[in-house]
């Protein structure tokens, strides 16, 4: 007797869909597993949070803080993830840009977070052929980071904001659990 078992699936219910086009990319999801996943959820929740903004913050900082992220993970990554943020930053890069007046896809920064990491020397090198089509990339954008890093407590401020941000569905818990070890390891040696 042959018995198929079928594997237990999680499915969201109509009210965890997030309405928009986001990052989240299944062909990567299935390649990388879990780490795409929660960092791609990451970037989304992160510019979930973005749009949502009540208050102000300083120009860039979802970049900076997804920035601090992809350093994370490239300092606690137990195999390289070049391979998994170049194929997630180009598949980003290659969606069609939103028309006038059509929302942009959730954790789009996630390739200038890529940018910036490697312009501040905080991720590979070779991350940067990503960006060899770009016709005038954001150099400004570098210093903007550059100078968000440098202020005291920016990085709790902005980890804070995200944890108390009222956005629905909420963050999920990954996303929650990697601003808590964010905040709990403070900013980079090279800040």
């Amino acid at each position: 007797m042959n018995k198929r078992r079928q594997l237990k699936v999680v499915r969201g219910s109509g009210d965890q869909k997030l309405g928009r086009a986001t990052i989240m990319d299944r062909a990567l999801a299935q390649r990388y597993g879990t780490s795409y996943v929660h960092l791609a959820a990451f970037a989304i929740d992160v510019d979930r949070v973005r749009e949502r903004e009540s208050e102000e913050l300083p120009f860039g900082w979802e970049v900076y803080l997804t920035e601090t992220q992809l350093a994370h993970v490239m300092e606690t990554a137990q195999r390289d993830p070049v391979p998994m943020l170049e194929e997630m930053c180009l598949g980003i890069l290659e969606q069609p840009r939103p028309k006038h007046g059509e929302a942009s896809v959730l954790g789009g920064q996630l390739p200038f977070a890529i940018y910036t990491g490697v312009g501040r020397g905080l991720l590979p090198a070779r991350l940067g052929q990503c960006f060899a089509s770009w016709a005038k990339p954001p150099v400004d954008l570098i210093a903007d980071v550059e100078a968000l890093s440098k202020q005291e407590g920016l990085l709790a401020s902005l980890v804070e904001h995200c944890l108390d941000a009222d956005v629905d569905p909420p963050l999920i818990a990954p996303v929650r659990e990697a601003l808590i070890a964010l905040s709990e390891r403070g900013p980079r040696p090279s800040e």
